[in-house]
């Protein structure tokens, strides 16, 4: 199974949220979505601050990118 590395990203801070497998990219940018959601309800003071989830997969190449707002 692919494996897919979500980073929670804003203008000044990039951490790591762990690799995860996923069976393919559709359900990996779900797993995004539902990260950003957990994210936005445990620190609503991140909305409107440029946050996000993005995905890239193991080789680097970009998934999605899924803004705290729209989540």
């Amino acid at each position: 199974m692919p494996l897919y590395h979500f980073k929670p990203v804003d203008s000044h801070i990039v951490s790591d949220h762990g690799v995860h497998s996923s069976t393919d990219k559709t359900s990996a940018q779900i797993e995004a979505i539902k990260l950003a959601r957990s994210v936005r309800a445990a620190r609503p003071e991140l909305v409107g601050k440029h946050c996000s989830i993005t995905v890239t997969d193991e080789q680097g190449a970009a998934i999605c990118v899924i803004p705290l707002e729209i989540a």
